[in-house]
């Protein structure tokens, strides 16, 4: 394997890794950097092939959770 493709798949590697961390850590920022990037692919003035990936990168709507303490939701089990 040639080094050049060592260090590509290397680099591929190591982005997935921090993506997946940026998920698990900070999914707010990871939401709003993914629909930045959707919806500035999406623009009209785009050819149709870059709105399509455009639509398939659009984040699912973040449905809104009641806060803890409210009794509003029971899954860590800590609002008792």
């Amino acid at each position: 394997m040639s080094p050049q493709l060592q260090a590509l798949l290397v680099a591929m590697i190591v982005l997935a890794c921090s993506l997946s961390l940026l998920r698990r850590l900070a999914p707010r920022t990871a939401w709003q950097a993914q629909a930045r990037l959707s919806y500035f692919l999406e623009r009209s003035d785009r050819p149709a092939w870059l709105r399509r990936l455009g639509q398939s990168l659009r984040p699912p709507m973040q449905a809104s959770a009641a806060a803890c303490g409210t009794g509003g939701c029971n899954t860590c089990n800590t609002c008792k």
